[in-house]
């Protein structure tokens, strides 16, 4: 009877790291294009890179309505997640 060998796969060394969304893209989130400063633009892609299309969107809007970062990501957080 001939058995067969469990053969361990390789895994890879790095795993491929998302892309971040370009700073037009997240403008073109806004309603109003001028809202969004450099530094706050800067700081969405570096969470773009952990988060989903739909949580950017939804910080967005939400600081265009008054909230700091910290506050959109927890509202975000709570009603989509990742």
């Amino acid at each position: 009877m001939a058995y067969n060998k469990l053969v361990k796969r390789e895994m890879p060394i790095k795993l491929a790291r998302k892309a971040m969304l370009s700073g037009i893209v997240i403008r073109g989130y806004a309603k109003n294009k001028n809202f969004l400063s450099d530094a706050m633009v800067k700081k969405l892609r570096e969470h773009s890179k952990i988060h989903t299309i739909r949580h950017i969107r939804s910080m967005v809007g939400k600081m265009e309505k008054g909230m700091t970062f910290s506050q959109a990501h927890q509202a975000t957080m709570k009603k989509y997640g990742k």
